[in-house]
Parts: structure tokens; sequence; C-alpha cells
């Protein structure tokens, strides 16, 4: 059984998960329609983070060959696509601060973003975080750090516009600033 103070630290941390999640959008309802607005330079940085991280991680000689040929050449696929939604959305978005989710060409480029960071959970941080169960050296802790940090993204990404709350993965890291800047070491570390 926890003790009450571990308890009520955990329910905090929770709070602040969901607050972080929620502070990067406003939900607004007028009647039958919900307009989601998105703060910009939290998706782009966000989705930056991961695509950096991506682009890392499959030169690591333990990702690349725990993912196999056919993996990453998907992978490669898969962050090209990421580049290429992340340029849309923020011409999509121009030099707003904040642009509404519901408008088709933010919508479509927000979506192909999730969609392709989806596929970066699925493809190289599943591979890291399976393959780092049986290995151990500093490479592969900061990779796991990293891939950690980066599910941590991905899930404030989902949260933006997902209306039934925020679904993390995880409590460390909370704050988006701490993951960006493992993936961040990460990144300097592996170049």
């Amino acid at each position: 059984m926890q003790n009450p103070t571990r308890r009520t630290f955990l329910r905090g941390s929770s709070a602040l998960v969901a607050a972080t999640a929620l502070a990067a959008c406003t939900t607004t309802t007028s009647g039958n329609v919900t307009t989601v607005t998105l703060n910009v330079a939290e998706v782009t940085d966000y989705g930056n983070a991961i695509l950096s991280f991506a682009s890392t991680a499959i030169n690591v000689s333990f990702v690349a060959s725990g993912m196999g040929t056919a993996n990453l050449a998907l992978a490669n696929t898969v962050i090209a696509s990421l580049k290429s939604a992340l340029a849309a959305f923020q011409s999509a978005a121009g030099s707003s601060t904040s642009v509404s989710y519901d408008s088709a060409s933010v919508k479509a480029a927000f979506d192909s973003i999730l969609a392709d960071v989806e596929k970066v959970d699925t493809l190289i941080i599943s591979t890291i975080t399976g393959t780092a169960s049986s290995l151990s050296s500093s490479v592969v802790s900061e990779a796991k750090t990293a891939a950690g940090a980066a599910e941590t993204l991905i899930d404030l990404l989902k949260a933006m516009v997902d209306m039934s709350g925020p679904r993390l993965h995880g409590v460390a890291p909370v704050n988006p600033n701490a993951a960006i800047g493992k993936i961040d070491v990460f990144v300097v570390s592996q170049g």
C-alpha cells in the first residue's frame, strides 16, 4: 500500500500532466459545434523534437539492426512524411500563433502528423524499448530515455485533439520542455 504522501504526489503529477497537455490548446463549444484551437509553436516544437529523435535513433546500430532492413526503410519513409506534414502544418498556420483544428488544411496536416508519430512509436520507440531490455550501455540508456521523452511528446500531441482527455503512457518526463531537452541530449550525444 502506498503512503498518503506518495499518493498525493502521484495525483498531483497526473493533474500537472493533464494541465500541461490542455495548455497546448483550447476547446470551445457553441451549440453542437466544438472548436479546438492548437498552439502552433507547441505542435511544431513537439513534432520537430520527435522528428529529430527518429532521425537520430534509426542511425544507432542496435536500433537499426533491431528494426531490420524492411522496417528501417519504412521508418525512413515515415520520417520523410513527418517532415512534410510539419511543413504543411506550418504553411497552413502561416504566421499565426494558434490555429483552429477545424480548418480543413490544418486538420489534414495535424492528422498526418499524428499518423506519422504513431508510426514512429510503433517502429522506432518499440524497437528501442524492446531491445533495450536485454542490452546495457550508455547509448542504450540514452536511447531509452529519449524514446520515453518522444513517447511523452506523442501523447501530448494526441491529447491536443482527444476530447476524452489526455492519454499518457507514463508520468516522466511531465514537462514537455524536459522531454525536448532529453531528446536534444540524445541527438547531440549521437551526432
